[in-house]
């Protein structure tokens, strides 16, 4: 596994994550096994570059991010807890 993954794998701590590892986290797009995702929280930020309205998921040991849409289309498969509030720090 390539160091950046181990990175990114524990960069979401205490609820927070820093802006910097924001930006590198793939977006998860396609998965054959949504309900092995793990939700781990949800995102609001606004950044120069990107808008991430969304949210954070584990699967297979990585951490990806969700867009507000595919959650919204996913809610009557998967049983997401959407209360979790991930907070972004400048760092």
């Amino acid at each position: 596994m390539p160091k950046w993954q181990d990175v990114l794998k524990n960069s979401v701590s205490k609820e927070t994550i820093k802006a910097s590892n924001l930006r590198r986290i793939p977006q998860l797009k396609a998965c054959p096994f949504w309900d092995r995702a793990i939700f781990m929280g949800t995102i609001s930020y606004k950044s120069p570059v990107a808008n991430y309205d969304g949210g954070i998921v584990k699967y297979d040991g990585r951490i990806y991010y969700v867009n507000r849409s595919q959650i919204e289309a996913l809610r009557p498969y998967v049983h997401w807890n959407l209360r979790t509030q991930i907070s972004v720090i400048e760092a």
